[in-house]
């Protein structure tokens, strides 16, 4: 099996759901307790999100290149970003290694293309679904268009996201708000919506929705094991 880093912490709740996901897997793989060869770093989301309302980018680039520089010098063979906006600096952080970044948009973008789907919503954080370092990467490697919400809905998002999933706090009423932009988007055309945050389908796991969510969560730890286990893509 390949060494594998994770880069967690942004936040805690969704890395133990990347943690346990891959072991589940890997542990079906084999028929038995084998686990796989995983590091972790976990990192200070309250330092990453109070950068993040700094718009200190550089800094977050900083930090996430010395955990991946870290988990290289242990020889891992790639290394994740256990959530999606980390991955607005992805490109700051591979330049500096030799070690390959599993990028999560290629996982769901693989996922979407194999689904037949090339319109999909988009949730995430704020810069998730107002800046390109998804919504591009679907497009120009994909073919997938990716349409978001209100500039209101986006604010209603990142607001709950900060105040209640990332403490921790899943609640009927934030799933509620969230079911309604995700009906927004569906009266947009949208054939999926993309659950761009990784606390996201943690919230809507038994919520009934029109049409597919597609968890970037689960897309993301699947093609890991195969990256793991040495499978193709």
């Amino acid at each position: 099996m390949k060494k594998l880093g994770l880069i967690g912490g942004t936040s805690w709740h969704s890395t133990v759901e990347y943690y346990a996901m891959l072991n589940q897997a890997i542990n079906d793989h084999y028929g038995d307790n084998t686990n796989p060869p995983l590091r972790l770093i976990n990192l200070n989301q309250k330092q990453i999100h109070d950068l993040q309302r700094a718009d200190r980018w550089d800094a977050i680039a900083d930090i996430v290149t010395e955990a991946a520089l870290e988990l290289q010098s242990v020889g891992v063979d790639g290394i994740a970003l256990c959530a999606n906006t980390p991955h607005k600096v992805y490109e700051q952080v591979q330049a500096a290694l030799s070690t390959p970044i599993l990028h999560i948009a290629d996982a769901a973008g693989a996922q979407l293309r194999k689904q037949g789907l090339d319109t999909v919503g988009l949730i995430g954080t704020r810069f998730t679904m107002s800046e390109g370092f998804i919504k591009d990467r679907l497009r120009d490697s994909y073919q997938i268009e990716a349409l978001v919400p209100s500039a209101a809905g986006q604010t209603e998002i990142q607001d709950l996201l900060y105040n209640k999933l990332s403490v921790g706090v899943f609640d009927d009423p934030t799933r509620a708000i969230f079911l309604e932009i995700i009906d927004s988007l569906t009266a947009q055309g949208a054939q999926a919506v993309i659950l761009g945050c990784t606390e996201f389908p943690i919230l809507l796991k038994d919520a009934s929705c029109s049409i597919p969510l597609i968890d970037t969560l689960k897309c993301h730890s699947e093609a890991l094991v195969r990256f793991i286990l040495d499978k193709e893509m």
